[in-house]
């Protein structure tokens, strides 16, 4: 696996990423964009869930691309409430297609805040072939703008998780016109310490079938 440290504007801001891709010869690859959680709790492109996603699917044959929001780290800018964010997240969706060894169609995922993001904003939606979100808050499903598309969605939480509800993600789910797939891992909180390679497989699942 190779990773390269990157960085792209957009709205006037540098925002830092690193990008990951499979050694092997046989590209160009799919890219995935990966959105990471709370930066006011700690959140970047160095956390748990996000790294093992980015190098898992860089194992299963995508280019991933893994980048800090406005605010933190390197990446210029204030933290916006998840109202600004999307501009970066854009940013980055236009750097993983223009890679040269990317290819084809491209996914996005989200963990916690960054799902929110990704719910949040039709522009982002517009610019994915398929999602996948994991341990979305409730409130984000609530209301978003991904009901009324028909683009593929993977919802993906633990039973544990008191911020998901799985409970109540149940409901919500019946009220999009493509229902999202789901997957709800016993044992799991929000955090997913632990649990990670659990989490990978069934991202990766998801997009091999719907990006490949």
């Amino acid at each position: 696996m190779r990773q390269s440290a990157v960085s792209f504007q957009t709205a006037g801001l540098s925002f830092e990423g690193v990008i990951a891709q499979p050694d092997a010869t046989g590209g160009p690859w799919p890219g995935v964009v990966i959105c990471h959680p709370h930066p006011l709790h700690g959140g970047s492109m160095h956390n748990n869930v996000v790294m093992a996603l980015a190098l898992g699917l860089a194992e299963e044959g995508f280019v991933t691309l893994r980048f800090n929001f406005r605010g933190v780290g390197d990446s210029e800018g204030e933290h916006g409430e998840g109202e600004t964010e999307y501009q970066e997240a854009l940013g980055a969706l236009d750097m993983i297609k223009a890679w040269p060894d990317t290819r084809g169609k491209t996914g996005l995922v989200g963990y916690s805040f960054g799902s929110g993001v990704i719910l949040r904003h039709e522009e982002l939606q517009k610019e994915a072939d398929a999602v996948a979100l994991v341990s979305p808050g409730l409130r984000y499903i609530t209301g978003s703008p991904l009901k009324n598309r028909k683009l593929p969605s993977l919802i993906v939480a633990g039973d544990r998780d008191r911020i998901v509800d799985a409970e109540g993600l149940n409901a919500e789910l019946e009220t999009f016109d493509r229902k999202p797939e789901s997957q709800i891992f016993e044992g799991v909180d929000h955090f997913w310490y632990g649990h990670e390679g659990r989490l990978v497989p069934e991202v990766a699942r998801f997009f091999i079938e719907q990006l490949k």
